[in-house]
């Protein structure tokens, strides 16, 4: 039973990272997202005219033209018209083989979503077991 549990505790935990919406911006938004004055949030516009504001807590990604797709730190990177260099990260990319670039940020649906599903599971689980095993008593037979 206890095995139960913690694969359903991994599960919603990895559901966690599903809640973010994924954003495509053109390389020379991305290369703004290079550096932050002081730290402070950054606003750019997606591909499909959507205002995305990056912190450092957010995520951005680049996709190679195989289809491999790279995770970038924020504001730690250094993007010129050859290659982008993440050095946290190790990565020297070309930038004539990425096709795309991705910002990714929390979806309040999406998160909403997922801890009332969680909820409503456990819950059901919960009535489930309780309908399942019955009440017992002492000294029934």
């Amino acid at each position: 039973m206890l095995n139960r549990w913690v694969s359903f505790i991994l599960i919603l935990s990895f559901g966690m990272l599903s809640c973010y919406n994924s954003y495509r911006v053109s390389p020379e938004t991305f290369a703004g997202l290079q550096r932050s004055e002081d730290g402070n949030p950054v606003t750019v516009r997606s591909n499909k005219g959507k205002n995305l504001v990056v912190t450092q807590d957010s995520k951005l990604f680049v996709l190679s033209d195989g289809g491999r797709r790279y995770p970038i730190t924020p504001f730690n990177f250094k993007m010129t018209g050859s290659q982008l260099v993440a050095p946290d990260r190790d990565y020297i990319l070309k930038v004539n083989s990425l096709k795309a670039f991705e910002v990714d940020v929390p979806s309040r649906t999406k998160t909403l979503s997922l801890i009332l599903g969680s909820a409503t599971v456990v819950a059901g689980a919960i009535v489930g077991l309780y309908f399942m095993y019955g009440q017992k008593t002492v000294g029934s037979n």
